[in-house]
C-alpha cells in the first residue's frame, strides 16, 4: 500500500509540474539547491518519501559523517560533480 501511495505522490508531483502548477516548480527547485549544497536533512525533509530517502542514504552511507558529507555514494568524493562544482566556483 505504501508503494502505491508514493507513487501516486509522484504521478500527482509530475502533473503539477507539467500543468505549471507554481508550488511544485517551487519544490523542486528548493529540493535542487539542498542537493547542490549537501544540505542532507532538507533533501530528506524534501522527499515524497523521507523516511525511505533516510532508509536509502543510511545504507550506503551509515556513519554519522555521511549526514555532512559533500558527496554522496554514487560517484564519492572524488568523482561528485556538485562538489568539483562547488571548487570550480570558488
Amino acid at each position: 500500500v505504501k508503494q502505491g501511495l508514493i507513487t501516486y505522490k509522484i504521478a500527482a508531483h509530475a502533473a503539477d509540474l507539467a500543468k505549471g502548477h507554481p508550488g511544485a516548480q517551487i519544490r523542486d527547485n528548493a529540493m535542487s539547491k539542498a542537493r547542490f549544497e549537501f544540505r542532507w536533512e532538507d533533501q530528506f525533509n524534501l522527499a515524497l518519501d523521507p523516511e525511505t530517502a533516510r532508509k536509502y542514504h543510511d545504507e550506503t552511507l551509515p556513519q554519522a559523517s555521511g549526514k555532512i558529507a559533500h558527496f554522496c555514494s554514487m560517484c564519492g568524493p572524488k568523482f561528485c560533480s556538485m562538489k568539483i562544482s562547488q571548487e570550480v566556483r570558488d
